[in-house]
């Protein structure tokens, strides 16, 4: 038997499966997540945390290098984030029409 939110998910996700794989919400959930990731590892840099990355990075890095770096990590983890989520929806999906199969047979 089937809890009233278990049921509540299977008539949501039986709409939004079918929907474009790409959903805004965690898309926008896991840039923000790549972004803070991407601004830590600037204070890391910034504060002297690691000498030696610090006095090659002085030499080194160009700003706009930087900023490239962390775009592209944080637009990697929203794009990873997704389609995590996506699969682990899917698969609860799937576990919960085998459990509801079960109880009514």
């Amino acid at each position: 038997m089937l809890t009233i939110e278990e049921q509540k998910f299977l008539s949501y996700w039986t709409v939004k499966r079918n929907e474009n794989k790409l959903n805004p919400f965690f898309f926008a959930k896991g840039f923000a997540l790549g972004l803070l990731i991407g601004i830590l590892v600037l204070i890391c840099l910034f504060i002297g945390w690691y000498k030696r990355a610090n006095m090659d990075a002085a030499t080194k890095l160009n700003p706009y290098i930087m900023l490239i770096a962390i775009i592209s990590i944080a637009i990697f983890l929203a794009i990873f984030y997704n389609s995590f989520k996506f699969e682990q929806n899917e698969q609860l999906y799937k576990e919960l029409k085998r459990k509801e199969g079960n109880s009514t047979t």
